[in-house]
C-alpha cells in the first residue's frame, strides 16, 4: 500500500512539474554587433550558434498580446520528437503583421538520424546538407520546424503562425526568408 501511494505521489509530482514548465519566457541570447539584421548568439550548452533575425523580433520581454499558443501546446509539439530537449535556447515573437512566434531547443548528443527515426513525420519537406525542415498543422496553427546538426547535438526551431491573423503563405514567406535567405549559411556549414 505504501508503494502504491508513493508511486501515485511521484506521478502527481512529475505531472505538476511538467505542466508548470513555461516556454513563454525571455531566453538569454547575446546580441552580435555589426550585422545588417539582428544577429543573436544562441547558447547550446558548450557551443553557440549565431542566427540572423529581422529587426521586429523581440527577445527581452514577453507581451502576451502577441503570444497565441500555450505551454501545453508547446509540450505537445515537443512530444512529436520522442526525445526530450536538453535546454530551451530561444523564444521570440513579432508585433508586425507577419505575427510570428518562434522557439528553439537544443538536444545534446543527438543527430539528424535521431530526428528521422523519432519524429512523427517520417519524410521531411526539405533536406539540407546539415538540416531538415518539417511542416504540419496543429489546432489551427501552421508549424514549421527546422533541425540543424551541430557538432555535439541538434538545434530545433519551431515557428508557429496564428492562422486567424496571418495566411499560411505569408508565414511560409517570413520563415523561408529568416531560415533560408538571411541565414542561408546555416545549412551548408557546421
Amino acid at each position: 500500500m505504501k508503494k502504491t501511494i508513493s508511486y501515485i505521489f511521484t506521478i502527481a509530482l512529475l505531472l505538476t512539474m511538467f505542466s508548470c514548465k513555461s516556454y513563454i519566457k525571455p531566453i538569454h541570447t547575446e546580441s552580435v554587433p555589426g550585422s545588417e539584421n539582428i544577429t543573436r548568439k544562441l547558447i547550446l550548452q558548450n557551443d553557440s550558434l549565431d542566427i540572423n533575425f529581422y529587426g521586429d523580433y523581440i527577445f527581452d520581454k514577453v507581451d502576451k498580446n502577441y503570444v497565441f499558443f500555450t505551454n501545453k501546446d508547446i509540450s505537445h509539439l515537443l512530444s512529436n520528437f520522442k526525445v526530450q530537449p536538453s535546454s530551451q535556447i530561444l523564444f521570440t515573437y513579432t508585433k508586425a503583421s507577419i505575427y510570428n512566434n518562434m522557439l528553439g531547443f537544443y538536444y545534446a548528443g543527438k543527430t539528424l538520424a535521431d530526428v528521422r527515426n523519432n519524429f512523427f513525420i517520417k519524410t521531411p519537406e526539405k533536406e539540407m546538407q546539415n538540416g531538415l525542415l518539417y511542416t504540419y498543422e496543429y489546432k489551427g496553427y501552421y508549424i514549421m520546424e527546422c533541425y540543424r546538426q551541430q557538432e555535439k547535438g541538434i538545434a530545433r526551431f519551431i515557428s508557429l503562425n496564428n492562422s486567424t491573423k496571418q495566411s499560411v503563405d505569408k508565414f511560409r514567406l517570413e520563415n523561408n526568408n529568416v531560415f533560408f535567405d538571411i541565414n542561408s549559411g546555416l545549412w551548408m556549414q557546421m
